[in-house]
C-alpha cells in the first residue's frame, strides 16, 4: 500500500470519529439568562476592628435556591450556596464571594465582587441595605463544564438573615446530545 493510500484509509476511518466527538460536545451559542435567588445565612462571622464607626470585615455563607427568570431553563429550581466576604464601614463597602448553583447532580459556580449601599429609613432607625456588582462563571459540571459567561447582579436585604439577588447575563452552555 502506498503512502498516500495509507494516509487516504486512516483519513477515512479518523474524520468521522473525531467529527462525532466534536458534535458530542459543540457549546451553544451565547444565550440569555436569567434569575432570583432567595437565601439565608447559616453561617455569619463578623470581626470588628473597634467603635461603629470603623470597619467590620465580615465572613457569611448562605443557603438558598434559585428561580429561573430568563428565557432558557439554567438552573431552574437549583439549590444555592453563597460564600461572602465584606468590608463594611456603617453597612458600606465592597463584597465579593462565590456562588455555586448545584442541579440534578451538575454544578456550576461564578466568582462575584460588587458593592453594598446602607441608607436608614424615613424613621431613621431601620436600616435598608442594598447591592450590586458583576459576575463570571468559573467552573461547572456535566452539561455545564466548560462555556462561559457573566452578568451583573443586583440586591436586597429582607432581614438579618435573608436576602434575595436578582442576576441576569449571557451564558455559553454545551447542547444535551444523546449517546450515540
Amino acid at each position: 500500500m502506498s503512502r498516500t493510500m495509507m494516509y487516504r484509509a486512516v483519513a477515512a476511518t479518523a474524520l468521522p470519529l473525531l467529527l462525532a466527538s466534536l458534535a458530542a460536545s459543540r457549546p451553544a451559542a451565547v444565550a440569555p439568562v436569567a434569575g432570583t435567588m432567595t437565601l439565608s445565612y447559616t453561617e455569619q462571622h463578623a470581626l470588628p476592628l473597634g467603635d461603629p464607626s470603623e470597619p467590620v470585615l465580615l465572613q457569611n455563607q448562605a443557603k438558598g435556591s434559585n428561580r429561573n427568570t430568563g428565557p432558557t431553563e439554567y438552573m431552574d429550581g437549583a439549590d444555592i450556596t453563597n460564600i461572602e466576604i465584606a468590608d463594611l464601614v456603617q453597612g458600606n463597602g465592597p463584597h465579593q464571594g462565590y456562588v455555586t448553583f448545584s442541579k440534578d447532580g451538575e454544578t456550576a459556580r461564578s466568582r462575584w465582587s460588587g458593592r453594598v449601599k446602607t441608607v436608614l429609613a424615613p424613621d431613621g432607625k431601620t436600616p435598608i441595605t442594598t447591592f450590586q456588582g458583576t459576575w463570571t462563571k468559573l467552573t461547572g459540571t456535566g452539561r455545564y463544564e466548560g462555556g462561559s459567561g457573566s452578568g451583573r447582579y443586583r440586591g436586597r436585604m429582607l432581614s438579618p438573615t435573608e436576602y434575595t439577588v436578582e442576576w441576569e447575563g449571557e451564558m455559553a452552555l454545551k447542547e444535551k446530545t444523546a449517546a450515540r
